[in-house]
């Protein structure tokens, strides 16, 4: 079960990223929701990358009882780098693209709900794991092969027209784009060599269209480990295998086409050498070491 814990709110924080993917009237709907709450509030805006981070950092110190964000998941990863080991909670507002994090966890995809599920309380608070990837954080995925050039492929200008859509349509290009490498892993320190399209190291797998869509059921934010998985080869099966995550939400078991471990410190090493993505960001050709951080941020959720 996942670790939760309640709060009384008296004192947050909003953090605007007004070039999200929604055209939506962020403002008016936040000060709607609140305008009748005993809740003081206040809000500030991200100009560039890695203020909604310093922005964060700032408002912990503040001793600020919440810090909401409004943007994608890549905002939302800033203010959770922001505020890891401060004790400050985080509340989602889902205002990007894929908002897998939110749709994980269950939060509402609608801002009037979502910011509806702080004012209506009481507060209730759930611990989830992050991965880390040498200096920095992640709540998703690090990959390489098909799912980085699918990430890749999603342009912003197609994100903004075509919204999930672009990784549906970003991964039929990225099929003209896969080739064979071997994944040396190591798992915990035992070490495997397998030959793959796409090496993913997961701390959630959901894919974010439903909180049902899952790359397994056995991927969990709460469970304290990380997730590797590897798809072996592209055929009828690799259709079968993503027509049964998209359609029923749960894949069965194919070990002809599926490799997949579990522990909390892994290693990575792609020949030949990939591109690696990291929560949407696209680095360079590295290798990959990530560990498990356990109950590392405190997120808002709707009280089940």
């Amino acid at each position: 079960m996942p670790k939760t814990t309640e709060i009384k709110l008296k004192k947050i924080h909003f953090i605007i990223n007004p070039a999200s993917g929604r055209m939506e009237p962020i403002l008016p709907i936040i000060n709607e929701v609140m305008k009748d709450s005993d809740i003081k509030w206040d809000i500030s805006i991200t100009k560039k990358a890695g203020d909604c981070t310093r922005l964060a950092k700032e408002l912990s110190a503040q001793k600020v009882d919440l810090v909401a964000v409004y943007g994608g998941d890549g905002s939302i990863m800033e203010a959770i780098t922001g505020l890891k080991d401060t004790g400050v909670p985080l509340a989602i507002l889902p205002g990007g693209t894929g908002n897998v994090l939110a749709t994980d966890l269950g939060i509402p995809g609608n801002l009037k709900e979502a910011c509806e599920v702080i004012t209506k309380g009481p507060a209730h608070l759930r611990f989830i794991d992050l991965g880390q990837y040498d200096k920095r954080f992640f709540t998703q995925r690090t990959s390489y092969g098909y799912e980085t050039e699918m990430v890749k492929g999603a342009k912003r200008s197609t994100k903004n027209k075509f919204g999930r859509l672009a990784y549906v349509l970003s991964s039929v290009g990225a099929l003209q784009k896969i080739k064979i490498a071997t994944y040396d892993i190591e798992v915990d320190g035992k070490k495997h060599s397998v030959k793959g399209v796409t090496c993913i190291v997961a701390n959630t797998g959901n894919i974010g269209f439903s909180a049902d869509l899952t790359l397994d059921q056995r991927i969990d934010i709460n469970d304290g480990l990380l997730d590797v998985i590897v798809i072996k080869k592209v055929h009828i099966s690799l259709v079968r295998y993503l027509y049964r995550i998209f359609v029923r939400g749960n894949p069965s078991d194919d070990h002809a086409l599926v490799a997949h471990w579990q522990g909390k410190d892994i290693k990575v090493n792609a020949k030949p050498a990939q591109i690696v993505q990291c929560d949407g960001e696209v680095l360079e050709k590295l290798p990959i070491h990530a560990k498990i951080v356990p109950d590392a941020i405190q997120i808002l959720v709707l009280k089940k």
